[in-house]
């Protein structure tokens, strides 16, 4: 028991351990590559939910068990910037963020470091979240074009190598409807999540009202009797396996989705106080007309008094 008691007390097995926490950094920084490249689904929520709820307690009992290593505290330190852009583009999937969140806020207090340092980082890290939320609400709010997007219509090729959809997309003019094309085999099944390919076409557009009627013949898709895609343009042979050859012909990346529940709030708040103005408007009008009609029978009545005083004389 004293012997254990030894190696588990020693520096040296503590400076081994706390490489450990490699692992979750490099979690970390996957999941801040999959939010700009995928859409994450989950294909049993609740079951994610307690393995990262698991694993955090795992890896907050790591942090507490190593808080004196130098590379936990550097860990730590790196976590919390890598930490953000998570946080930001991936706002509302709270299975992956709130285990996420508790686990870097918990290594970066508990590390043991000298006390001024770990103020200024903090200080640092503070600013850097609080700027950074503010700069990218204002561009993603205020910089970029609202626009609604409705799914109309969605499908698979024959061949199975390549999905179809079409979006009716609405903004502040009459809106367009897009057919996009996507590779239908770069979905990635992970378990407990799956990873949705963005990376897409856009094959045609056209302002509305119009209506499209999309169809495959084979290996090409027709748009109202046109033709507008060939899948043999964009699948070749590597090594003798089919492969998609899409780099650099007009394929890109959605990159990430942002729906903030506070964006739809203030669009909302927009929205009625559009209807509030429209309101007061209507109400002023009636009052603006009553007032004339009133005007313009005392203007009356006087020309009536004046020309009975005339006549009088």
């Amino acid at each position: 028991m004293e012997r254990v008691a030894k190696v588990v007390n020693n520096k040296w097995f503590k400076l081994a351990v706390s490489l450990l926490g490699v692992i979750y950094t490099a979690l970390l920084l996957y999941f801040d590559y999959i939010v700009f490249f995928y859409n994450i689904e989950y294909t049993e929520k609740k079951k994610f939910a307690v393995i990262a709820a698991v694993a955090s307690v795992l890896v907050c009992l790591l942090d507490l068990y190593t808080r004196r290593s130098p590379i936990t505290c550097i860990l730590a330190m790196l976590n919390m910037p890598i930490f953000l852009p998570l946080l930001l583009l991936d706002w509302g999937n709270w299975p992956l963020l709130v285990p996420a969140f508790i686990v870097t806020l918990f290594g970066f207090f508990c590390c043991h470091m000298n006390e001024t340092a770990k103020t200024i980082f903090g200080t640092v890290f503070l600013l850097m979240y609080i700027l950074g939320g503010i700069a990218f609400f204002l561009v993603m709010n205020v910089f970029r074009v609202t626009t609604v997007d409705t799914m109309i219509e969605r499908g698979v090729s024959p061949s199975g190598a390549f999905r179809y959809y079409v979006l009716d997309v609405a903004n502040k003019s009459t809106g367009k409807k897009c057919v996009y094309i996507e590779p239908n085999t770069l979905d990635e099944d992970k378990g407990f999540i799956k990873l949705d390919t963005t990376i897409r076409k856009l094959v045609k557009q056209q302002s509305n009202p119009v209506e499209f009627e999309c169809e495959w013949s084979g290996t090409k898709m027709f748009i109202n009797g046109e033709e507008y895609f060939d899948e043999l343009d964009y699948i070749g042979e590597q090594n003798g396996i089919q492969v998609y050859d899409i780099a650099d012909r007009g394929w890109n990346y959605t990159y990430f989705h942002i729906d903030y529940p506070i964006f739809t709030t203030i669009e909302s708040v927009k929205d009625k106080l559009g209807v509030l103005q429209e309101k007061m408007h209507k109400d002023d009008a009636p009052a603006s007309e009553t007032a004339s009609d009133e005007t313009s029978a005392e203007d009356t009545e006087e020309t009536s008094s004046d020309e009975a005083e005339t006549s009088a004389e």
